[in-house]
């Protein structure tokens, strides 16, 4: 145990000193260097050249500039923590950076591919969609208005899913009216969604099995327009239909 604990001290040491024993250039020199290894990809190579530049150089011009393209290089390796990390470091120490608005926005980005998917906790989806409204406010004439729009709505998309599984699951277990909240719930927060013809679908059925003809007849009318689920409207208006007219009949007879 002894000598494995050594190896892994003698190792790291090694790896100090490695880096350590690269001869610092001039910033202007380094920074090249740095975006150099970032522009072929070589993110590993760019981390650590960003790196020496805000060590050996921490009072020149292109420290800010290291530290924005530092994040960046943690983006580009899907490193997202370590990104937020870097960009928070910038905006709480370089507010003035040219670098501001590219640092606001890959910070959110990098909140929101870090977010899990919809059935686990969305929590970091949350902040994510904070970050990303946050840089709307700050920016809202920005060129990249439209991508954090689209974003948002992927987020929020996401929540409303959570909720729709939700709904779904209170109806395998027989309760509906617990489903209708979830349901419910859904269209009035995320009417803007593409699921939320899903929870108008599902609320129909409960309506209609619960009797609600006319409520269920009304959402199922609105799916029309809808082609994912205008076929399955369609369809159950048809029966409803059906079956309000054999009911007629019976009454006449």
């Amino acid at each position: 145990m002894k000598r494995i604990i050594f190896m892994i001290v003698a190792c790291v040491m090694m790896s100090c000193t490695t880096r350590q024993a690269l001869p610092p250039l001039s910033a202007p020199d380094e920074f090249e260097r740095a975006m150099a290894y970032f522009e072929n990809k070589k993110y590993d190579s760019a981390i650590q050249a960003f790196e020496r530049i805000i060590f050996y150089h921490p009072t020149s011009e292109y420290v800010d500039d290291a530290q924005y393209w530092l994040g960046r290089s943690y983006f580009e390796k899907n490193d997202y923590t370590q990104a937020v990390a870097e960009f928070d470091y910038l905006l709480r120490n370089f507010s003035n950076s040219i670098f501001s608005e590219e640092t606001y926005l890959y910070r959110a980005k990098s909140y929101f591919f870090n977010a899990p998917s919809y059935d686990r906790d969305q929590t970091g989806l949350i902040a994510a969609l904070s970050s990303l409204n946050e840089f709307l406010t700050l920016y809202p004439n920005s060129e990249h208005t439209d991508e954090i729009k689209e974003l948002i709505l992927e987020g929020r998309n996401r929540l409303a899913k959570k909720e729709i599984e939700n709904g779904k699951l209170y109806i395998k277990l027989k309760k509906s009216d617990a489903a209708l909240l979830y349901f419910d719930y859904v269209l009035e927060i995320y009417p803007e969604t593409n699921v939320a013809n899903e929870a108008r679908f599902y609320t129909a059925q409960i309506y209609e099995k619960t009797g609600k003809i006319d409520e269920a007849l009304t959402l199922y009318r609105e799916l029309l327009e809808d082609n994912h689920w205008k076929e399955r409207a369609e369809k159950r208006i048809k029966e409803i239909e059906k079956d309000s007219d054999e009911s007629d009949v019976g009454e006449i007879q």
